[in-house]
């Protein structure tokens, strides 16, 4: 291979290598725009699409995590009962806010109809589930109003299913906190911004598994009910990361959306990085032929 030729190739790897890199910076930084741009606290898009970066759980960092049993938690009709009541078993709890008027019912909804397809674990019997408020300014009343919302008329939830309310406002924030739940008010829509998620409790109390509403099915709440039954901690897969990304909660038309700014930064990312491995492989064919 003479030196002229050795010179071009070069060349030609550089520009091709600089091209690839310029394309996946421009890549990142958009998926950080998307993740980012319009999901301060207080700065919804104009359709109101909330993107779920900011309300991220840290799993790595809660997993295995025990819950308090003391926290004391008020049911609809205002008795008092102890978080610690409810475990011994496999408990899923979720939370919510009741003068919400999109996903919070929604996401109850949804695990309703998922636990009816759950078949070798029965509600009440096997597990529990627990939804409680993060809002301070819940009150049984307006907890009986959201069961209406969430489809369970007159009041009647499965044995082994409660809806409540913190006794102590001043614990909610210790109480998520202690699970990476995170939450925050958005005063331009008056609501509140929150992942939409399901978390898994062992007998023992630990944060056995964290799943996104809108994405589980009753084989998925089964595995996880038969996993935390044996105290084992499961991090939520590629997949459950990538569908809760790609979909943000449309409070405007009281739907899930896909996150279109999430899939082009996405595909730009990925396409930048098979252009560089294509790129790197064209080289290295073209340097062994020369040898040749």
């Amino acid at each position: 291979m003479n030196l002229t030729s050795s010179y071009s190739a070069k060349s030609s790897w550089l520009s091709l290598r600089k091209l690839a890199l310029t394309m996946a910076v421009s890549a990142v930084a958009m998926l950080g725009y998307a993740n980012g741009a319009n999901a301060a606290y207080g700065n919804v898009t104009k359709e109101s699409l909330v993107d779920p970066s900011i309300l991220k759980i840290d799993e790595i960092k809660f997993l295995g995590e025990k819950v308090d049993y003391d926290f004391v938690l008020q049911d609809e009709s205002g008795a008092d009962f102890k978080l610690g009541s409810m475990i011994g078993k496999p408990l899923v709890l979720a939370f919510s806010y009741y003068t919400c008027d999109g996903a919070c019912s929604v996401i109850n909804k949804n695990l309703a109809e998922t636990l009816k397809g759950v078949e070798r674990w029965k509600i009440g019997q096997d597990y529990n589930v627990l939804t409680v408020s993060f809002d301070q300014n819940d009150t049984p009343a307006t907890l009986v109003d959201f069961m209406e919302k969430s489809g369970f008329s007159g009041g009647q939830l499965p044995s082994g299913w409660k809806m409540t309310t913190m006794r102590e406002k001043e614990n909610i924030e210790k109480l998520t906190g202690s699970m990476g739940f995170k939450f925050f008010w958005s005063p331009r829509d008056a609501l509140f911004l929150h992942p939409n998620v399901y978390i898994m409790l062992s007998p023992k109390g630990r944060v056995t598994r964290y799943l996104y509403g809108g994405t589980i099915t009753p084989t998925d709440m089964e595995l996880a009910i038969t996993k935390a039954m044996g105290e084992k901690i499961a991090a939520a897969n590629v997949i459950d990361f990538v569908v809760g990304a790609c979909y943000s909660y449309n409070y405007k038309d009281g739907k899930y959306t896909i996150n279109i700014p999430l899939f082009v930064a996405a595909g730009g990312l990925i396409f930048g990085l098979l252009l560089i491995a294509g790129s790197f492989s064209y080289m290295k064919f073209r340097r062994v032929k020369h040898e040749i």
